[in-house]
Formats: C-alpha cells, sequence, structure tokens
C-alpha cells in the first residue's frame, strides 16, 4: 500500500495486487494513528472476498473467490475495543456484470484499489449494543 497524496485533510491510498485489503488498511490506521475516518470511495478490483448480511442476530455470509470489479467502495473508521475498527460496504460487478455486495469483510487486491480517505478528529467509538452488534458513537 502506497500514501500517493495528503492535501487538505484528504488522503488517496493505493493497494497492490495481492495484498490484503482490509489487512493493509487496517496497518495503516494504526501506523498514522488514524482513529476516526470516513472512507469516500474506492475503485479497483477484489477477489477471495467475504461479504455479509446483517440480519438482526447475526451475518449471512456469502464468499466470491472470483476477481470482480469494484463498483461502490465507502465506510468509516473508529475505535473498537481500543484499536482502529474498518467497517466498509462494497458493491462490485463479476465477470457476467451481475452487481451484488454487502458489508466486507475481507479480500485480496486483485489488480490495485485507489482509496480516498478523510480522517477527523479523534471521537468515535464502537460500542457494543447486545449480541454481536455494536454501534458507533461520540
Amino acid at each position: 500500500m502506497k500514501e500517493l497524496k495528503r492535501e487538505n485533510g484528504i488522503v488517496v491510498l493505493r493497494f497492490d495486487k495481492g495484498e490484503d485489503f482490509m489487512e493493509s488498511l487496517s496497518a495503516w490506521c494504526v501506523e498514522k494513528d488514524v482513529q476516526s475516518a470516513a472512507i469516500l470511495c474506492g475503485i479497483g478490483m477484489l477477489r477471495d472476498m467475504e461479504i455479509g448480511r446483517y440480519n438482526g442476530t447475526d451475518y449471512t455470509v456469502k464468499k466470491e473467490s472470483e476477481s470482480c470489479e469494484i463498483l461502490s467502495l465507502q465506510g468509516s473508521v473508529s475505535m473498537k475495543e481500543g484499536a482502529p475498527f474498518v467497517h466498509l460496504h462494497v458493491s462490485f460487478a463479476d465477470h457476467n456484470f451481475s452487481a451484488t455486495g454487502g458489508h466486507l469483510f475481507n479480500g485480496t487486491v486483485s489488480m490495485t484499489i485507489e482509496l480516498v480517505v478523510a480522517p477527523m478528529s479523534p471521537g468515535l467509538v464502537r460500542k457494543p449494543m447486545g449480541g454481536t452488534f455494536w454501534q458507533m458513537d461520540i
């Protein structure tokens, strides 16, 4: 992962082929002490994804091994149990141009990903709300 540009509080990151996307992004947040941020947008390609949909008690999980084109990628960074927590939602298209999406748990960069991040002052914190659900608060 490489930081391409930092200007007016906005950061553009590039992730390279083969990187564990969520692991690299989380590591960058730790390294740069990013405790709160808005993930504004992302484009590129992912493979070996695990996405989910929250059904009220837990996540229904779907795996996608094929390399897919990211159509939309956004989310937030907040603190959860003392560490930065990256919460992303993704929609993507497969080789048939069929689109799907959900909460992104993990994935491997299959070409490149360009991500625009707006770090904010600390203050966003995830607090347990019962079961597996955590709610962002200040």
